[in-house]
This record gives structure tokens, C-alpha cells and sequence, in this order.
């Protein structure tokens, strides 16, 4: 046999040898483990997320009725008023000069003035909340110049895409949480739904009103909310984790333990219902109590090669 045979067999021989321990040999390995839990009973509920900003639901501006000077301010921001309230006394340009000449001749030059030009009320002309408050005693205005800022309520505005809009429905129960308040969520309900959509980022949303059961004391026009709407709920239900089931041609089933073969779980089939981010109704097909198992499938990992089939042996290391 030539030199060109025998290098060819030596080749064929190094590839084939090869291919079978990477094949076999090359250390890679992957593990099926499974994870018990025992069916529990709970609560669920399934909900359309939205960001949202609270904002008046009426919100007035409140503008002098003459041009004049301050000269008490009654309320400040926060106070609840009834519809003809004094919010404020002011005097016009001509009584506040009035005034200022009296007062430099005395005290009851002054009284006398005062008694016979009286001052101008500014009143609210509805119920609600004062949430600005723009003036203070002594200041100078104008007839366009913002005295007081009135809300009858505040309520949350948020921004629902047209994708989940057919899941949000007037009267509709929804948690509002705002953002700098994550552990104070309040329950309210859907009051409006826009009729016309607006773009914001290319994507097309509806404004949907949100009035809250009460108003807490945190509620500030402009905070930033987080709006879930509560599509679907159901309460004492038998519950078990979305990742223990398996979907076979529209069919669902989980693993229950083969107390003859423990390393061959049977499947079991089951009807489902409600479902959120991490668990799923059981209508049929298991009962509180019962054991169900999780199939984990750890990820290959390659070991440490000691040493393949052409590689020369490792040398020990010094120490």
C-alpha cells in the first residue's frame, strides 16, 4: 500500500474518530427535573393596564372682576368651597387710592371711607376644590390676571389603546395607582369614553375618564397614574401557574405524579377559564389539594473536556 492510501486512511480515521466523541463524549448534558405544587384556591383578576394623569374634571379659572388691589385673601389651596363663597375682598383702583389718602390723614378719615366705599367680593361660582391660588393681600391685578384655580373633582385621564378599547366599558371597576404612591391603590370607575381617538407615537388611543370612589388626600392634578382596568375577576377558584400546563391540538393538560413510575409523569386533561401573567382557572380536571408537577428543563451545559480523543494528556499543576 502507497504513502497517498495510507494518508488517506489517516485521514478517514481522525474524522470518524471524531465525529463519535463529539457525538457521545463531549461532555454535553441536559436534565428534565420536575417541580411539585399542590393546587390552591385564590382570587384572580384580569385587567387592561393604561397609563393615566389625574386631572379636574372641570377645572375654573377664576379672573377679578374689576382691576384693583388685593386686600384679604380667604382660602388657600386645598379648602373645599360651596358655590357663592367669598374667596377674596378687593378694592378697585379708584377706592384703593381713596384709601391710601384716607389713611395718611388718620384712622378715622380711614373708617369713614371704609364705611362709605365698600370692597368687591370675589366669589366661586361653583362647588369644588381650590387648587391654585394665585394672589396675596396688598397684590395688584388686572381683569386677565388668574386669581383662583377651581376643581369640582379630580379624576384620572388615561390614555387606552384602540387595540384593548372593546375591553373597557363604561361603569367598568379600575385600580388607580399613582406612581409616587405605589402602596395606596384606589378603586374607581369608568365615567367616559372618548368618541375620538388621538395619535401619541404613532399609536392610536382613547381617553377614558376614571372617577375615583373617594379622593384621597395625596391627589394632586398632574401626578401620573397607572390605570388598570378590571376586565374579569373571579374569586375562590382553584388556581395553578401558567407554565404548568401544556397545550396539545387546543387541548390542555398538566403532569401528575405515576406513583408506579415517578420518572414518568402521566398527562392529565383539564379545562381552563380565567388566566393572568402567572396563574390560570381550573374549571375541570383537578380538585383542592392535588398534586400537580412542573416540568424543568435545565439548559445544556458543556463540561470541562478532561481530554479528547487527540489531545495529549494535561500536566498537574504545581502548587
Amino acid at each position: 500500500m502507497n504513502k497517498k492510501w495510507i494518508f488517506l486512511i489517516s485521514i478517514l480515521t481522525i474524522a470518524f474518530s471524531t465525529f463519535v466523541y463529539f457525538k457521545f463524549f463531549d461532555g454535553k448534558k441536559s436534565g428534565v427535573s420536575y417541580q411539585r405544587h399542590t393546587v390552591k384556591r385564590g382570587d384572580l383578576k384580569v385587567f387592561v393596564r393604561a397609563s393615566g394623569t389625574v386631572q379636574p374634571q372641570n377645572r375654573l379659572e377664576i379672573k377679578p372682576p374689576i382691576a384693583g388691589r388685593i386686600e384679604s385673601v380667604l382660602l388657600e389651596e386645598g379648602n373645599t368651597v360651596s358655590k357663592g363663597r367669598i374667596l377674596a375682598w378687593m378694592s378697585s383702583t379708584e377706592r384703593a387710592a381713596l384709601l391710601d389718602a384716607a389713611r395718611a390723614k388718620g384712622a378715622s378719615e380711614l373708617k369713614e371711607w371704609e364705611d362709605l366705599y365698600k370692597p368687591t367680593p370675589v366669589m366661586a361660582p361653583l362647588s369644588g376644590l381650590v387648587i391654585a391660588n394665585n394672589i396675596r393681600t396688598g397684590q395688584t391685578v388686572t381683569q386677565q390676571d388668574i386669581l383662583f384655580v377651581l376643581s369640582d373633582a379630580l379624576l384620572v385621564q388615561a390614555k387606552v389603546d384602540e387595540t384593548d378599547l372593546a375591553r373597557v366599558k363604561k361603569g367598568q371597576k379600575a385600580l388607580l395607582t399613582i406612581d409616587s404612591f405605589p402602596g395606596e391603590p384606589v378603586l374607581g370607575f369608568v365615567s367616559h369614553i372618548a368618541y375620538e381617538a388621538i395619535t401619541e407615537n404613532n399609536v392610536t388611543v382613547y381617553t377614558v375618564e376614571v372617577k375615583p370612589s373617594r379622593v384621597p388626600d395625596f391627589f394632586r392634578s398632574g401626578m401620573s397614574s397607572t390605570v388598570d382596568f378590571i376586565f374579569a375577576e373571579e374569586s375562590n377558584i382553584l388556581l395553578i401557574p401558567n407554565e404548568s400546563i401544556l397545550k396539545e391540538n387546543g387541548k390542555s393538560f398538566v403532569y401528575s405524579p405515576d406513583h408506579e413510575k415517578e420518572s414518568s409523569p402521566l398527562k392529565k386533561k383539564i379545562e381552563i377559564g380565567l388566566s393572568d401573567e402567572g396563574f390560570t382557572q381550573v374549571k375541570e380536571g383537578l380538585s383542592e389539594g392535588e398534586v400537580i408537577l412542573i416540568q424543568k428543563i435545565a439548559p445544556k451545559t458543556k463540561q470541562p473536556q478532561s481530554g479528547g480523543p487527540f489531545q495529549g494528556p494535561r500536566m498537574p499543576s504545581r502548587r
